[in-house]
């Protein structure tokens, strides 16, 4: 908003009385909603998630009998299996057995991998 300083996280800031989205950075975003706390618990989320997508790379996936890459993590079990035309993700709640397959298809192991994150972060909330 200022433009003095570049910034990391960008808070993209609306109000029903300006046309234009507002991209500013956590202090802005404190001042624009005279709110000292949430911007910062939002950008202090974002920093872990970026945290986080950094070492899922590093993880280690195991190899199911039947072939599946797999790797059981915060109570879910993530499975990659193997389509004609490319991979999926399949994730289930462990203590539950409640499951899910993402309809995405990927064309390599690493892709569906890297994607699996999301398919656990979706779990947590949903299944």
């Amino acid at each position: 908003m200022c433009e003095s300083v570049e910034i990391r996280y960008v808070h993209f800031m609306e109000h029903p009385d300006h046309p234009e989205t507002l991209a500013v950075g956590c202090i802005c975003a404190e001042h624009m909603e005279d709110d000292y706390v949430r911007p910062r618990e939002r950008e202090k989320g974002l920093r872990r998630l970026s945290g986080r997508r950094k070492s899922w790379a590093d993880r280690t996936w195991r190899i199911s009998q039947n072939g599946n890459s797999y790797i059981n993590t915060e109570g879910f079990n993530l499975v990659i299996y193997n389509r004609d035309d490319g991979f999926v993700v399949s994730v289930a709640r462990r203590n539950s057995g409640k499951r899910q397959t993402g309809k995405q298809i990927y064309l390599t192991v690493a892709d569906a991998r890297a994607s699996a994150l999301k398919a656990l972060l979706w779990a947590k909330s949903h299944l």
